[in-house]
C-alpha cells in the first residue's frame, strides 16, 4: 500500500499514534482496510475508472456476505450486521463494539471466512483492474511530485508512506493537482491515481466510531508529533534544530 488506500489506512494509524502521543498514552491502531491488493501510490480503487464508472455486482455477492454475518451471528456476535457494497464494488463491514469476530477479517480466516472470500472473487472477477505502478514506478512518481511543488513528499519505507511530520496533506487541493499530472506521467491507472479502493476490498469498522478521524491540526507539521517543537530544515532559515515554541495539536 502507498498513497491513498493506504494514505487513508495510514493516515488513521498515523492520526492514533499523534493523538496517543498528544495525551501520553501509547497507541497500536488497527489498519481499517483489508485485502486491496494494492502496492504502489496515491490510489486504489478499480482499476479502470472506480468512482466515476459504478462497479458491477454479480447476483450472489449479497447472499455471500449475508451468510458471513449469519455465521457470525452464530458463532458468538449476535449483533453483527450484514455487510454492504459500495458503488465501487468495496465491501463495508461495521463490527459491534465489544465483539470479537469469528477469526481474524484481515487475513480472511476462521469458521466464516469462506463467504467472504467467495463475495471478494467475485466481485474482482467482474471488475476486473490494472495493476498499481511497481516500486521503480512509484519512485518516479515521488520524483515527479516533489519536481513539481511537493518538495518534502516523503519515500515508501517498505511497503507504506507516512506523511506525520512532513508537512504534506496528500488530500490538499495543491497535492492533489501534482498528484493527476504525475500519476498520469508513469502511467499509473485511474483507480490508483483517483484513491479509490478496488472491487472486493474490504473496510472494517467498529460501530459508532468514526473511520476516518481529523488529525490533530500539528498533524502533517513538522513536529515530534504535537509537542511543539517545531523542526527548521536545512535552508530554511535555521540550522535543522528545534525553534522551540511550534504549533500544538
Amino acid at each position: 500500500m502507498h498513497w491513498r488506500p493506504s494514505a487513508v489506512a495510514i493516515l488513521i494509524a498515523a492520526t492514533a499514534l499523534a493523538l496517543a502521543a498528544c495525551s501520553g498514552r501509547s497507541s497500536t491502531p488497527q489498519v481499517a482496510s483489508v485485502g486491496t491488493g494494492t502496492s504502489g501510490g496515491p490510489g486504489s480503487g478499480s482499476g479502470t475508472s472506480a468512482g466515476s464508472t459504478p462497479a458491477t455486482q454479480p447476483d450472489d455477492v449479497t447472499s455471500l456476505l449475508n451468510e458471513w454475518a449469519a455465521c457470525e451471528r452464530g458463532n458468538g456476535d449476535p449483533a453483527q450486521a450484514d455487510p454492504t457494497v459500495d458503488a465501487s464494488g468495496v465491501i463495508h463491514i461495521t463490527i459491534p463494539q465489544g465483539s470479537q469476530p469469528a477469526g481474524d477479517i484481515h487475513e480472511l480466516t476462521g469458521a466464516c471466512s469462506e463467504y467472504l472470500a467467495r463475495a471478494q472473487n467475485e466481485l474482482r472477477a467482474a471488475n476486473p483492474v490494472a495493476p498499481p505502478p511497481d516500486q521503480a514506478l512509484y519512485l518516479k512518481y515521488v520524483a515527479c511530485m516533489r519536481a513539481n511543488g511537493v518538495p518534502n513528499y516523503p519515500y515508501p519505507d517498505g511497503d507504506t508512506t507516512d506523511f506525520m511530520g512532513t508537512g504534506v496533506d496528500p488530500n490538499s487541493p495543491a497535492v492533489e493537482k501534482v498528484n493527476q499530472l504525475c500519476g498520469k506521467k508513469i502511467g499509473a491507472p485511474a483507480w490508483w491515481i483517483n484513491g479509490t479502493d478496488t472491487p472486493g476490498s474490504i473496510e472494517v469498522n467498529t460501530a459508532g466510531m468514526n473511520p476516518n478521524p481529523t488529525p490533530p491540526a500539528c498533524f502533517y507539521q513538522k513536529v515530534d508529533p504535537c509537542s511543539g517543537l517545531v523542526t527548521v530544515p536545512a535552508g530554511d532559515g535555521g540550522s535543522g534544530g528545534n525553534s522551540g515554541s511550534g504549533a500544538n495539536g
